[in-house]
């Protein structure tokens, strides 16, 4: 069964795992090969047929994330996006579920994604739901209430891990005074003040066609899905809205927080450039240098040798104007958490003052890769990294070039980018402790 819509902003990079229908695994060639054109209005599209596919996933994006709202927008960009989905239906995705498919719905500080992911065979309705939601039907204020309520209901719902919430901890205490600082945050009702006239304002402005890409990845025949998609999508395009502004974050700093664990969670994380910089392939092998695997930098330091951790892991997550290189160490009990972090420090920037062996770097990129290919395994996972490379990096192609960048990364390069990226200023600390009297770092 597919994820039905998601009530809160999707975990970008890999921190929240899709049950999906799974489609057969792309060729070693070019999984992500696609062809992009624009239509007369504006609407951008991605083709990436496969034609060892069983399954097609068609998305529509939208530059339309929490990042593009005002102060008195606040909680439009989630309240339009589930409204869009809904369309006005107690459930939207029966037409999909009937015929063995199903939809998601992301929202982040950048996008809104909505998505159909159905058999080959049922491409048409997959494009027919979609289009249902461009424009989609009027909003009324009763819908707004209940949809509102629905999301307050969500808020109190202690559903996250303590790793993911100590991530958002991280993001917040790394992006401060950025809508970044919000990403993995529990989703915003927003304001009783927003009425139905604000949520069509945001979606005639957001969701019109020149601000939107289409993506289609799996099992289809291009030139007759391309005239399906101008035949049902060729509305009146408009302008693109402006893009926002980009806001400078000051510096980063240190949190906690109380969780209902035994064990203390240390993550120290740095901020860094947005997803089109060329250093993202440098800076995700660096990731995985330090923290994937028993012979990870992280885990030979904090486990193996000093005892001072009974787990370490590492990762980077890009946006389109940010990302984050983040550590994490489960803490062994009874270790002192200054040592915990100053050995995690030390162990993270050693990389800056020395380049890795040959063979060190080799092992991180082969992990890195097979974890690539797995994740390309569904249409769904592939139309999500078309999109995302669309939409946050500016082009698809790059997702196509993701496995070259990562063979041309050196030791060099994962030195320079270390000292580039792990500075004191961009460095933020969040501890997630115990919760009960007398509980500490």
């Amino acid at each position: 069964m597919l994820t039905r819509m998601s009530p809160s902003p999707r975990w970008f990079p890999a921190a929240l795992a899709l049950a999906l229908a799974l489609s057969s695994i792309p060729a070693r060639g070019a999984p992500l090969e696609a062809t992009r054109v624009t239509l007369a209005n504006g609407m951008k599209v991605v083709l990436a047929p496969d034609s060892l596919s069983n399954t097609v996933d068609a998305a529509l994006w939208f530059a339309a994330g929490t990042r593009h709202e005002t102060p008195a927008q606040a909680g439009v960009a989630l309240l339009a996006a589930r409204l869009t989905f809904r369309n006005g239906a107690a459930d939207p995705q029966a037409p999909l579920e009937d015929e063995g498919g199903g939809g998601l719905l992301s929202v982040t500080p950048d996008y809104t994604c909505v998505s159909a992911t159905v058999p080959s065979e049922a491409l048409g309705q997959a494009l027919q739901f979609l289009g249902a939601r461009m424009p989609a039907k009027p909003v009324t204020a009763a819908q707004l209430a209940a949809e509102r309520s629905a999301v307050r209901a969500e808020r109190t719902r202690s559903e996250r891990t303590p790793v993911a919430r100590g991530l958002a901890r991280l993001w917040n205490a790394a992006w401060p005074g950025h809508p970044y600082a919000q990403t993995g945050a529990p989703p915003s009702a927003g304001s009783d003040a927003l009425k139905p006239a604000d949520v069509e304002a945001w979606r005639k402005a957001r969701y019109a066609p020149a601000n939107a890409v289409l993506t289609l990845a799996g099992g289809f025949d291009p030139e007759q899905a391309l005239a399906a998609i101008k035949t049902r999508f060729a509305g009146a395009g408009g302008a693109a809205p402006a893009r926002a502004a980009a806001k400078a974050p000051v510096a980063a700093k240190r949190a906690s927080e109380r969780i209902d664990s035994p064990a203390r969670l240390c993550f120290v994380g740095w901020r860094g450039p947005g997803s089109a910089d060329p250093d993202g392939p440098a800076l995700e092998l660096l990731a995985s240098w330090l923290g994937d695997g028993a012979e990870a930098k992280l885990t030979t330091s904090l486990v193996r040798d000093w005892n001072l951790a009974v787990a370490a892991q590492a990762g980077y997550a890009a946006q389109q104007d940010g990302s984050l290189l983040w550590t994490l160490a489960v803490v062994q009990p009874g270790a002192d958490s200054a040592a915990v972090e100053r050995t995690l420090l030390d162990a993270a920037k050693t990389v800056s003052e020395r380049a890795p062996e040959a063979h060190e770097l080799e092992r991180a990129r082969r992990r890195l890769e097979s974890a690539v290919w797995f994740g390309l395994q569904t249409s769904r996972q592939r139309g999500q990294a078309l999109g995302e490379a669309e939409l946050l990096a500016g082009n698809a192609t790059v997702a196509s070039r993701r496995l070259a960048a990562l063979d041309k990364v050196t030791p060099a390069d994962l030195q320079r980018v270390a000292a580039r990226v792990m500075t004191d200023a961009g460095r933020a600390t969040v501890w997630m402790l115990p919760a009960g009297a007398g509980a500490s770092r």
